[in-house]
């Protein structure tokens, strides 16, 4: 019979657990996750106790004595993982020591710690003021946590008949049970609350919602799984985001899948939009935005009404049709164009201007004559008032005015009679050569084509004479040009 049988009962109740639901101790009756620790055991036995010196016999089931004084005797046990050690107890066939020193090791045995001296049973929580709160301090859980167990006896010999070490696995509060491994090998902790890990101490692949803790009495501390919307199933923990929301959600859902993103997976991607005959955790939450490839700015389109961002002109869901007022192009650029007011055809255009000539040469007399000379697109036209807002695109720029014009979009002004009575023959989508003055311009600060001004048709020979005339400008165009006879 040993010395000391180890009796749980007896032993100060220095982490009980709740009382254990007859199906799984780590979950109460309502099925929430609880504070759960495997049952104690005695981890020495039927392990391999090694000695430093046996006195030169072989180790025998019984006791047999002599003295014959060894310095520095050992006892090792080796517990093949990290665990909870509550007590270690030696019997003696021989007269018990006067003083002996037990250590341990946390790194399997490559270095040692003193655990006390001067003791035959030794419990390690046993007179620790804060032994009532171990599960609430890491500093008393890292003292009694042990891979390995040395006894040391220093300069005399005794018998040693038995070592108890009584403890459990090491599994934080995340499992009541620690069966062995395969083979008789390693016990590892039967982890629950969506734990993982050799001690349970890792949460599980997609439950990162919140970090990983030790369990504890009054929180089981369970690790959550990230809100995916069940279109994940990878995630990663952001403290960051953790912080923010209060401690209560840092899970970022990854690789969304069925053409949703965020951090929950919860809204559509670019180019679709929610289907709300669908919940939000259907794989056909998302459909395409179908947006009309000429009428449409791009495939994107409002999440929630899945309205399209139409060009100019255009109208509809998908913009698929133009708006009241405008009327069908031919251009991709500028599919919808403003309808001309039927009421202006009745202005006095007669005495308003001359409408230009089919056809105008361009000679260098002309191209003098005029305060600045580009080449420009017309990309879309709005009305203003008793104007036409044109949007152009300048090409290119032959004869630079006081007020320099830059390439690229800027806004055209027409005004409203000019355009009515055809002083001017514009249309969205061509390209033009435009010659006017500054001083006929109501507005010399903006770019105002009226019916002082000329707007040719582009035409690609022109380039090529527009720089010859740039290189000749600086003497020709100085030299004054007599009017023509009347």
């Amino acid at each position: 019979v040993p010395l000391l049988t180890p009796d749980a009962a007896s032993l100060p109740c220095f982490s009980c657990s709740q009382t254990p639901n007859p199906h799984d101790p780590c979950y109460n009756a309502n099925q929430r996750p609880q504070f759960c620790l495997p049952e104690l055991s005695e981890l020495a036995s039927g392990r391999l106790v090694e000695a430093s010196s046996t006195c030169s016999g072989p180790p025998g089931r019984f006791c047999a004595f002599r003295d014959s004084p060894t310095a520095n005797a050992t006892l090792t046990l080796a517990l093949g993982r990290r665990m909870e050690i509550l007590y270690v107890a030696l019997r003696f066939c021989s007269p018990r020591p006067e003083s002996l020193a037990i250590y341990k090791s946390m790194d399997y045995g490559r270095t040692l710690k003193p655990l006390t001296g001067g003791l035959v049973a030794f419990m390690p929580l046993a007179g620790r003021p804060s032994a009532q709160r171990f599960e609430y301090s890491p500093i008393l859980q890292d003292w009694v946590t042990a891979t390995d167990l040395r006894v040391s006896f220093d300069q005399a010999s005794y018998g040693v008949a038995e070592l108890q070490v009584g403890g459990r696995c090491k599994c934080n509060g995340h499992a009541s049970w620690c069966p062995a491994g395969k083979d008789g090998g390693v016990p590892q902790c039967d982890c629950r609350h969506n734990t993982a890990g050799p001690e349970c101490d890792t949460c599980k692949t997609f439950y990162w919602d919140r970090p990983w803790q030790r369990a504890t009495p009054k929180d089981a501390h369970e690790c959550v799984a990230c809100n995916c919307h069940r279109h994940s199933h990878r995630c990663r923990f952001s403290m960051e985001l953790f912080e923010l929301s209060g401690r209560q959600s840092g899970g970022i859902c990854l690789n969304c899948r069925h053409h949703t993103a965020g951090r929950h997976c919860q809204y559509c991607s670019p180019g679709f939009k929610r289907d709300f005959s669908h919940p939000i955790t259907s794989h056909r939450a998302c459909k395409a935005c179908q947006c009309h490839p000429i009428g449409a700015t791009g495939a994107i389109c409002n999440q929630t009404t899945g309205q399209c961002q139409c060009k100019n002109g255009v109208t509809g869901l998908t913009c698929n049709r133009c708006a009241r007022g405008f009327q069908q192009s031919r251009s991709a650029h500028i599919p919808c164009m403003r309808k001309l007011s039927s009421s202006l055809n009745f202005l006095p255009c007669s005495s308003h201007c001359t409408p230009p000539q089919r056809r105008v040469h361009m000679n260098l007399k002309n191209y003098c004559k005029k305060d600045y000379v580009l080449q420009a697109q017309l990309l879309a036209m709005e009305k203003s008032g008793t104007w036409w807002q044109f949007t152009a695109s300048i090409l290119a720029v032959y004869r630079q005015r006081h007020v320099p014009i830059r390439r690229g979009e800027q806004p055209l002004w027409v005004p409203e009679q000019d355009l009515a009575c055809r002083c001017l023959h514009l249309q969205v989508g061509k390209s033009y050569l435009i010659i006017g003055n500054d001083e006929e311009s109501p507005d010399p600060a903006r770019l105002i084509l009226d019916k002082n001004s000329l707007a040719l048709p582009w035409r690609d020979a022109w380039a090529h004479k527009l720089r010859s005339f740039q290189q000749q400008r600086e003497g020709y165009c100085k030299i004054p040009i007599p009017s023509p006879p009347h």
